[in-house]
């Protein structure tokens, strides 16, 4: 077998289904994370502070703690420490 025969796809072949099968999974893992993203949808920070209002409420509420100002949604887009400013 002379390097040219083996240059032509005898050598090569095996390395190539190696990148191939990579370039599969790679493509595979992206669909399967689009597909999660679009049944999940996006969930955002809204959901976020909803949660931390929620865990605040219940914990102020386990330890007798008096309930946090309602904040307005301008309020809410200052950092708490320049609301006072």
């Amino acid at each position: 077998m002379g390097a040219h025969e083996a240059a032509a796809g005898g050598y090569y072949s095996k390395e190539m289904k190696v990148v191939a099968w990579s370039i599969l999974v790679m493509g595979i893992s992206i669909a399967i994370i689009i597909l999660l993203w679009a049944w999940f949808g996006h969930i955002g920070p809204r959901f976020s502070d909803e949660v931390l209002i929620e865990q605040q409420t219940a914990l102020r509420e386990q330890y007798d703690l008096p309930p946090l100002p309602e904040v307005s949604e301008e309020e809410a887009e200052t950092p708490p420490s320049l609301r006072g400013k």
